[in-house]
């Protein structure tokens, strides 16, 4: 089920009405099953054959953590269970995600024949199952008390979260889903109230920069890609720029709602998006971007590694390994292991030359990592290589020209194009379409990169009643365009 779709919007005040029902009763562990169950809804709306395989993990994993953190558990029972643990995770993860992969560059490294499993990729299946890891590997470290299983159902399948993040650790979500049974009472009523603003506010905003926003930068990306061959330098350079916003208002906008409906149900998430286009260099940018990811692979792949305690050879090193797992947790594909290589080849330059890069001029440092990231993300969107080649050489073709699908991508969707049409002739409707195109990109660029991010307006303590009209009128203007229903990005991994 896709937030940006009537069927959710539908499904998401029944299930906060029964939810608050039975809390308002004091029925609390009856709201918590309320809410595993409406998870399971949630993520069995395309296929319910997905909630089999998610229970599997979930009941598995927990037998795990009770083996684990058992009180009479020997150190070598104890390992054999982590090993288990690990292998059963990682198992999982690569049947559904990685064995065709495999497959496919073995036949071609060896010229075999075997044939491919067609294995359809379950949605979510990266995120649940880095989120679990962290949990088995914190259970062997005893660094938590034995938790009951409908909390770790909660923590694991909370459908805010569930398909694309963040990656929770236990101790970030499961204190919050202890406090009412501990304390025979839910959260105070004022600071009810606040997540509910508060919730619908980053809701909304985000529901808006998706549907709104990503989507027609969408709509541009792929007219320039469905037309390599026919792309002017200056259409070539938009196709770029095109994709960079896309992914940034797509991931963006998922993270804002993701935390908005946590906080609907009182659970507050971990922040996973903090405008990295404002990075000041890349470690910067990749502690904006996808953070809980970049936490997770510190904490349980950098430093077991060595981290950075064993000289600066073994820590390039150690970063280069930390950045192709993260490419290839995007996807099995090499332009994505390739993706991840080049970040991990920018911060090992940043890392040894971080004391002359921080003596440059600060506005110079983050053009050059603006131009990286936007690079590297041809390769991320690329289908292979050939399409990135072909994009990158367009860059050089030579002329300013918008391709027209490029312009009729975004401008044949808007009320100014039809009032227009009664005024001017095609050529100059073109014309004025291709400014109107241009100032789009524009218009967020400058966005992304100078204004606040949503975490800032929905913290201040003021909201204004211009801030609330702005709200329903952007919330009112996506839920109009909700018939060009599209999946987020990170819903693919």
């Amino acid at each position: 089920m896709l937030f940006n779709s009537y069927t959710f919007l539908a499904f998401l005040p029944i299930l906060w009405f029964a939810w608050s029902a039975l809390n308002r009763f004091r029925l609390f562990r009856a709201a918590q099953l309320a809410l595993v169950i409406g998870s399971f809804v949630f993520y069995g709306k395309e296929d319910y054959k997905l909630c089999f395989l998610l229970a599997f993990s979930i009941a598995i994993n927990y037998l795990f953590h009770l083996g684990l953190t058992w009180e009479k558990g020997g150190r070598f029972i104890r390992g054999l269970l982590l090993a288990a643990g690990l292998l059963l995770n990682l198992g999982l993860l690569f049947y559904f995600k990685y064995l065709d992969f495999t497959i496919n560059n073995w036949n071609r490294l060896f010229g075999t024949g075997f044939a491919l499993r067609g294995i359809a990729l379950p949605l979510g299946i990266s995120f649940y199952t880095f989120q679990q890891l962290s949990f088995v590997i914190d259970s062997y470290k005893k660094s938590m008390g034995r938790y009951s299983f409908p909390e770790y159902c909660l923590f694991v399948c909370f459908f805010p979260q569930l398909v694309a993040g963040p990656i929770v650790l236990h101790q970030e979500m499961i204190p919050q889903l202890k406090k009412a049974k501990e304390t025979n009472s839910r959260v105070s009523s004022e600071e009810h109230y606040e997540n509910m603003l508060s919730g619908i506010e980053y809701f909304v905003i985000g529901f808006a920069k998706k549907v709104m926003i990503a989507d027609s930068f969408a709509r541009i990306c792929d007219a320039g890609y469905d037309n390599l061959a026919e792309l002017s330098s200056v259409s070539a350079m938009l196709t770029i720029l095109a994709f960079t916003l896309q992914i940034y208002f797509d991931f963006s906008g998922y993270c804002d709602m993701a935390l908005g409906l946590g906080r609907l149900f009182d659970i507050r998430l971990p922040k996973n998006f903090d405008s990295p286009y404002k990075a000041a260099n890349i470690a910067d940018f990749w502690r904006r971007w996808h953070m809980t990811l970049t936490r997770f692979l510190t904490t349980y792949v950098y430093i077991p590694l060595g981290g950075n305690r064993r000289g600066m050879v073994r820590t390039c090193v150690n970063i280069m390994i930390v950045f192709t797992v993260s490419g290839l947790w995007h996807g099995a594909a090499w332009t994505y292991v390739l993706w991840g290589m080049l970040h991990g080849a920018a911060m090992v330059i940043y890392r040894v030359g971080k004391k002359l890069i921080d003596r440059l001029p600060k506005t110079l440092v983050w053009l050059a990592t603006f131009l990286f990231v936007n690079g590297a993300w041809v390769f991320f969107r690329a289908e292979y290589f050939g399409q990135s080649r072909q994009l990158f050489g367009r860059l050089t073709a030579g002329g300013i020209q918008l391709h027209p699908d490029m312009i009729a991508a975004v401008w044949d969707h808007t009320m100014w194009k039809v009032t227009l049409e009664r005024l001017v002739s095609g050529q100059a409707l073109q014309v004025i379409g291709a400014f109107a195109v241009t100032g789009w990109f524009v218009l967020w660029t400058v966005i992304c990169v100078k204004l606040p991010s949503s975490h800032e307006m929905v913290e201040r303590r003021r909201r204004g009643t211009a801030y609330y009209i702005t709200l329903g009128a952007a919330f009112a203007a996506a839920f109009l365009q909700l018939s060009q229903v599209s999946k987020f990005i990170y819903f693919n991994f």
